[in-house]
């Protein structure tokens, strides 16, 4: 399972994630990518989490192992929604929390992971609908 961070630097503070629960797992954290960069970076992903990133259409459709987008924050207005749902790949997002304050961080980092730990376990929570 490859999971990436693309822009924990939009995250205020350290970003600290706790561990995933998989016997084995890739985690990439970047503090920041340009547009291509996130392509490069991301292209055999299954999972990618960004605060604030944009998550476009075209990278939904390239990143063919892509199936769990998660907002690190309350915003999914970054993701293109009507793409992830053709492709069947979920969002979540962490409600109700933005990355504007150091207390709010690690909340997230923990919500984030929490995410993904429920989605492995095919009960998603925080899931964000296409519209």
């Amino acid at each position: 399972m490859n999971i990436v961070m693309i822009d924990s630097a939009q995250l205020v503070g350290e970003a600290d994630f706790p561990g995933v629960n998989l016997p084995k797992f890739s985690w990439l954290q970047f503090l920041s990518l340009d547009e291509e960069e996130i392509e490069d970076r991301c292209w055999r992903s299954d999972i990618v989490i960004s605060v604030n990133a944009p998550i476009t259409a075209q990278f939904i459709k390239e990143t063919y192992k892509l199936q769990l987008i998660v907002a690190a924050g309350d915003s999914t207005n970054h993701i293109d929604k009507v793409a992830a749902k053709e492709r069947g790949v979920i969002i979540c997002n962490v409600p109700g929390l933005t990355g504007d304050e150091a207390t709010n961080t690690q909340k997230i980092c923990v919500q984030v992971v929490d995410n993904i730990n429920a989605w492995l376990e095919q009960k998603a929570v925080n899931v964000v609908s296409a519209g």
